[in-house]
């Protein structure tokens, strides 16, 4: 049986390699396998399953959709395949060797999802060589790599030397023969054996990698070999290292700003894992110390003394034959030594045109300082004027040299200017809509004063114009100018009251129960509108005045004022007289017609309100209607004629209560025939009356007496109505 084993590694396929050709579909069954298109198994094909479906166990096969190519070698032969899906990338492809019936390899997943295998071969053999998918969907192009031989050796190999160990890179080889699986780097001590130090893998494998466990100091002669599945290559050219520790060199000033003229110290420090040991080399400026000692890995040099300047300082370590040499080189500058200068602070109280001021102001170094100023003063030598109002800036310094900072001192005051007041009259008393008032503001200098006013009142030309009702507040002020101070403030405040008002009633008529007086006019001087209300005998409505009663009717028309205005009222006081007492009767009915049922009606006028009238038939008297007198003293009274009323002569009766208490009467006669039919009503008769029963001349005589009794009845109580007015 062929040997098998599962590749570790990946070919490595030329980008677009899988699409260099078409691809080629292997048979349909292991009996109907495709030969190989290739010249020999070094070489590559696109092969595709694209038009295979079969599942797992078909004709014994391992995976679902297997296409089937054929190849006898000529030769025994070891050989590496694989399958590196391109179309779709990534689908999960398998491959399988058959010889005969028997299964010598299969595999699934070798990188990824791609599959290989490495079997040997036997010559005059013939081979199946199965491509399938790991699901019963998957299907797709790959291309299927063989390779036979070992790759050439690596190129270009270069080393780097590092604590204990050493960085090695190197170029792929010119032939992969199928792929590099990775690389492995030989080490041989001088004057040893060669060993392997390090080793990389990878699809490709990286080309460079770190080798530890060297020894600093021992030359070494370094190899990289490449390896695929079949085998290594040939060694590169070797490289010579030789390990070391690394070592860093610092340098430092103390002061780490040096001064001009001040000693001054250089310290060079080397650092390492590995012990520090030797000299080192000192350059400060243009001096140079060799071989200063180095104690427990550090040098100083104190006692320096510079200029003020640039200064480069470095340190140079030569190193050891283990440990790495190290320089540093630091650029700083010796400053100037500084300076401080004191300048006395100037009086608090100082004023315009004031007695000059004498400057005291020195340096700590004894250099000699000058004075300048600015603002409201001027400098004389070291004498201060104060030649303005407002902030003088005081200056006392030393322009430095060539191994002294500059340096100043500044203090500053106020030169203050001079006072005044205001004076502000008091106001006046103040009410809403009088004319405006006289202001009088001045200042005690002369300057002109600011007049303002704020809440119910405002300035306009230098007088007070009252705004409204309240609180009034005038402010005097005076800002000052660039020698005069500003003034302090004077408020004064005052309240400006609401304005009066005057309510007059015109003349009118006195008003005569049941006759309203239709207009009574009521004003007030500043046009605001003005309610009238009436007590007593009257009332007010709808702008009317109505008397209800007889006696004395107060009126009055009041205004209620606003914000700006007190309330204003006026009134007056007219005596309301009853109107002359009246009653009428009415009897609609036609001489002839039935009586039984007429309508009757009564009016009074002038009566005393609230008292009851009534209409009442005779000679039985009989109640036909009643009626109570209304406020405007007018009562109206309806009713029937009742239907047993005895043939003869009636009287038909209105009766009401006048004013003063007395009754007041009307009434009218009828006659009523033996058939209920009107034969006379007051002055209206009919022709010639009826008969009915006796004779004609009695009964005519009747009729007449009673007409004049009647007649006289109807005298009688007019007279007695004339009477009671």
């Amino acid at each position: 049986m062929a040997t098998l084993a599962l590749a570790v590694g990946a070919l490595v396929v030329a980008p677009g390699a899988a699409h260099a050709a078409p691809a080629v579909p292997g048979g349909t069954s292991r009996a109907a396998a495709v030969q190989l298109p290739v010249a020999d198994l070094d070489s590559s094909f696109t092969a595709t399953n694209a038009q295979i479906s079969t599942t797992r166990g078909q004709d014994g096969q391992a995976w679902y959709n297997v296409t089937w190519y054929s190849w006898t070698p000529s030769a025994d032969v070891r050989v590496y395949m694989r399958a590196t899906s391109t179309d779709p990338v990534g689908w999960d492809n398998t491959l399988e060797v058959w010889s005969g019936s028997t299964m010598l390899a299969q595999n699934d997943d070798s990188y990824a999802l791609d599959a290989a295998l490495r079997l040997d071969l036997r010559a005059g053999t013939s081979y199946r060589i199965g491509l399938g998918g790991y699901h019963q969907g998957s299907r797709g192009e790959v291309t299927l790599q063989f390779a036979t031989r070992t790759p050439t050796a690596p190129r270009e190999p270069s080393v780097t030397a590092a604590p204990g160990g050493a960085t090695v890179t190197w170029a792929a080889p010119s032939d992969l023969a199928g792929g590099v699986t990775g690389y492995r780097v030989l080490c041989t001590p001088e004057g040893g054996q060669e060993v392997e130090c390090g080793s990389v893998t990878g699809t490709p494998p990286p080309t460079s990698t770190t080798v530890d466990g060297l020894t600093n100091g021992t030359r070494y002669a370094v190899r990289v070999v490449a390896t695929n599945v079949i085998g290594d290559s040939e060694g590169s050219a070797p490289v010579t290292v030789v390990p070391q520790d690394t070592s860093t060199t610092t340098v430092t000033t103390q002061p780490e700003v040096p001064v001009s003229g001040q000693p001054f110290a250089v310290r060079v420090a080397v650092t390492s894992s590995a012990a520090v040991t030797g000299t080192v080399d000192v350059t400060i400026g243009d001096e140079v110390r060799t071989g200063v000692p180095l104690v427990d890995g550090a040098a100083v040099l104190e006692g320096l003394v510079r200029s003020a300047g640039p200064l480069r300082v470095s340190a140079a370590y030569a190193g050891t034959t283990s440990l790495a040499g190290s320089a540093a080189t630091r650029d700083t500058t010796v400053v100037r030594r500084a300076q401080q200068v004191t300048l006395d602070a100037l009086p608090a109280d100082l004023v315009y045109a004031g007695a000059p001021v004498r400057l005291q102001g020195s340096s700590d170094q004894g250099l000699p300082v000058t004075y300048s100023a600015d603002g409201a003063c001027a400098v004389r030598g070291d004498v201060l004027d104060l030649v303005d109002v407002g902030t003088c800036t005081v200056t006392a310094a030393h322009a430095g040299d060539s191994e002294t900072e500059p340096a100043s001192a500044t203090v500053t005051a106020e030169i203050g200017r001079r006072s005044q007041s205001v004076a502000l009259a008091p106001l006046p008393a103040l009410v809403y809509g009088q004319e405006p008032a006289e202001l009088f503001a001045a200042s005690s200098v002369g300057l002109p004063v600011q007049v303002d006013a704020q809440g119910a009142c405002r300035v306009e030309d230098g007088r007070l114009v009252v705004t409204d009702v309240g609180p009034c507040t005038v402010t005097a002020v005076q800002d000052g100018d660039e020698r005069t101070s500003p003034a302090q403030a004077v408020v004064r405040t005052g309240d400006v009251a609401r304005r009066p008002q005057t309510v007059t009633i015109g003349a009118f008529a006195a008003p005569t129960l049941g006759r309203p007086v239709p207009t009574v006019v009521a004003t007030s001087d500043l046009g605001l509108p003005v309610t009238l209300t009436a007590t007593g005998a009257c009332t007010v409505v709808d702008g009317a005045l109505v008397a209800v009663s007889t006696g004395e009717c107060v009126v009055t028309a009041q205004q209620a004022g606003d914000l700006r205005t007190l309330p204003g009222a006026a009134s007056t006081t007219v005596v309301v007289s009853g109107p002359d007492a009246t009653v009428t009767l009415v009897l609609d009915a036609r001489l002839g017609s039935t009586a039984a049922g007429a309508p009757v009606s009564g009016r009074g006028e002038g009566l005393r309100p609230g008292t009851e009238a009534t209409l009442v038939v005779h000679s039985t008297p009989r109640t036909v209607a009643t009626g109570l007198v209304a406020t405007d003293g007018t009562v109206e009274l309806t009713g029937v004629l009742p239907t047993d009323l005895e043939p003869g002569t009636h009287r038909l009766v209105v009766s009401g209560t006048g004013f003063d208490g007395h009754a007041v009467t009307t009434e009218t006669t009828f006659v009523l025939a033996d058939d209920g039919t009107f034969v006379q009503i007051g002055d209206r008769r009919v022709a010639a009356l009826a008969t009915t029963g006796g004779d004609a001349a009695s009964t005519a005589g009747v009729a007449a007496l009673w007409l004049v009794l009647g007649a006289g009845l109807v005298v009688v109580a007019r007279r007695r109505a004339a009477a009671a007015r």
